[in-house]
């Protein structure tokens, strides 16, 4: 079973679609019963739809910080 380490770390490939269909099994069998991997996926998800939009906006003050800081916890 893929560990939420390993998970991350295969994150960026597992979106684009280029993972073997072995690991990505595994992801998918990992992110059915891990919340925290399953909420990552999807903020990074959206992540990508915003910084495809051609709109530019300014992230709120602390944000980098308590974003490195949660990864950091829980990776």
């Amino acid at each position: 079973m893929v560990s939420c380490k390993k998970l991350a770390q295969n994150l960026s490939a597992y979106i684009e679609g280029d993972v073997d269909r072995e690991l990505c099994g595994e992801i998918e069998r990992h992110l059915s019963h891990c919340r925290r991997c399953s909420v990552l996926l999807d903020s990074v998800r959206k992540v990508l739809v915003i910084s495809g939009d051609e709109q530019t906006f300014e992230l709120p003050v602390g944000y980098e910080e308590r974003l490195h800081a949660f990864l950091d916890r829980h990776i």
